[in-house]
């Protein structure tokens, strides 16, 4: 966030023209209301203003970097009061010095002068404090704009996560391919065709019926990914294994719904669907330092062509994360010999959404 004053120069011209004024009304009030001489009324006005209006602009970094919040609240108010005391010592002490200078023969200037130092004092804090609240708005009127544009951007990143697991969903060789293995179960394995079915038909309930915005737990999102394996192993047989090794304090944890099927699908494609060898999925999760630590490997062939997709699958899923989380290190993925690993840190807590 830059200085504000500097920032375009609307706010430079607005800033200064404020201080320009200020020092209209202080030059106006010695000369005409206490008929001081001309050049002391100018001389003070203009210094006394000039160097408030440096000590301004200095200001904002203390301000930018000194948020208050319940956890440092006292540390804010420390900081504060220890660059107004600063300031204060400065602004009077380098005023002083230039004025007594300047008129050092006149007697009666220098003994109002030592006099006016406890209203000094006062007319400096109230500047610090106007100044102080002017930047504190700014930040929050900066912070407010930010925020709605994040949450128009994830109004529509989810929308569009939406269609996109709507084509998943129901994506057509999916649903062929299945349809396929319960005709040809019908036959020989009625029993597993009718398990089958009932496989498809909950794994498609539950797609349908949740969206993008939804959370869930890790539990039930499991249990659908099991049912998107299972009915695909009815195709690929010992083509495809996998295991799960998951804590049970990980299950109740609350996960993006739809969060981990599009990489089930890519280890699936990548790996089961271009490999002549057996492919194993495996995926671990556990708790560290607060985060829900997710790890997916699956087994794939680095010489076979690679199948063409969307490209959306990885990208998709880091762009929730960075909006959900506000956090743009949550997946990891790389590839190493022919074994692909993806990495999800997720946090405990959701970062203040609306409602979308």
């Amino acid at each position: 966030m830059t200085q504000p004053v500097f920032s375009n120069t609307k706010s430079i011209s607005v800033y200064f023209g404020l201080w320009i004024l200020i020092m209209g009304i202080h030059f106006s009030v010695f000369y005409f209301f206490y008929f001081f001489p001309l050049d002391i009324s100018l001389a003070d006005s203009i210094v006394y203003n000039s160097l408030f209006s440096i000590i301004g602009i200095s200001m904002w970094y203390v301000v930018r970097y000194s948020v208050p919040d319940q956890k440092n609240l006292w540390n804010v108010a420390f900081n504060h009061l220890a660059f107004l005391t600063l300031a204060l010592i400065v602004w009077i002490g380098v005023g002083y010095a230039l004025l007594s200078t300047l008129f050092s023969n006149n007697k009666v200037y220098l003994d109002i002068m030592n006099v006016s130092i406890p209203n000094k004092i006062i007319t400096g804090t109230i500047f610090y404090v106007v100044i102080a609240l002017a930047y504190y708005l700014y930040i929050y009127y900066i912070n407010l704009q930010e925020k709605v544009q994040v949450e128009s951007r994830l109004r529509e990143v989810l929308k569009e996560t939406e269609l996109n697991m709507l084509k998943s969903q129901i994506n057509p060789h999916f649903l062929f391919n299945s349809l396929n293995s319960i005709s040809s179960l019908t036959i020989t394995n009625p029993e597993k065709a009718r398990e089958m079915v009932i496989m498809l038909s909950d794994f498609l309930r539950y797609s349908v019926s949740t969206n993008a915005t939804s959370f869930t737990t890790l539990s039930k999102e499991m249990a659908n990914i099991e049912r998107y394996l299972q009915i695909e192993k009815v195709r690929f047989g010992d083509k495809l294994v996998f295991d799960f090794k998951l804590e049970g304090k990980c299950m109740d944890h609350q996960i993006p719904v739809m969060l981990l099927q599009p990489l089930f699908e890519n280890a699936i494609k990548h790996g089961v669907y271009e490999s002549t060898e057996q492919v194993r999925i495996d995926m671990d999760c556990e708790y560290k330092e607060g985060y829900l630590e997710i790890s997916i490997v699956n087994d794939f062939d680095p010489e076979a062509h690679a199948r063409k997709g969307t490209g959306i699958g990885l990208k998709n899923i880091r762009e929730r994360l960075r909006l959900l989380y506000k956090n743009e290190k949550l997946l990891r993925a790389h590839a190493e010999g022919n074994k692909f690993f993806v990495y999800l840190s997720l946090p405990g807590t959701v970062q203040n959404l609306t409602q979308l």
